[in-house]
């Protein structure tokens, strides 16, 4: 079973990803953060196989800047950088800075083909 830690400063899209997740007969979400900070608090208590993470945090830190804290500490964990921005630019830049993903808010097929390929050790982008 895939352990999933979501990290979306937006309540609804949390819930959307834990319902989608939730579906998926070998995968669960095993915790939840709404900032960078609250993120970094809570992830080395669930040790999650991966990350889903939004690149538009507010407030204490952005996902670019969360994303580069995390291969810092954990540098194995796989990182799905999610964004609701056609922001085509950042999908390079992103996977060089070490996320396994990076993948368009809107489209649940897309993101659970994205989330199934960063869990098997794939990489995945789609902008």
């Amino acid at each position: 079973m895939a352990r999933i830690f979501i990290v979306d400063d937006h309540l609804l899209v949390r819930q959307g990803y834990v319902f989608l997740i939730c579906r998926e007969l070998q995968m669960e979400v095993c915790g939840e953060a709404a900032s960078g900070l609250e993120a970094l608090e809570k992830i080395p208590l669930c040790t999650p196989d991966a990350v889903v993470l939004d690149i538009s945090l507010s407030g204490d830190m952005n996902g670019i800047q969360l994303l580069k804290q995390l291969q810092t500490l954990y540098a194995d964990l796989p990182v799905l950088v999610v964004s609701g921005h056609d922001e085509r630019i950042y999908a390079e830049r992103i996977l060089r800075l070490g996320a396994r993903g990076y993948v368009m808010k809107g489209d649940p097929l897309a993101f659970m083909q994205a989330i199934r390929q960063v869990v098997n050790g794939e990489t995945y982008a789609n902008s």
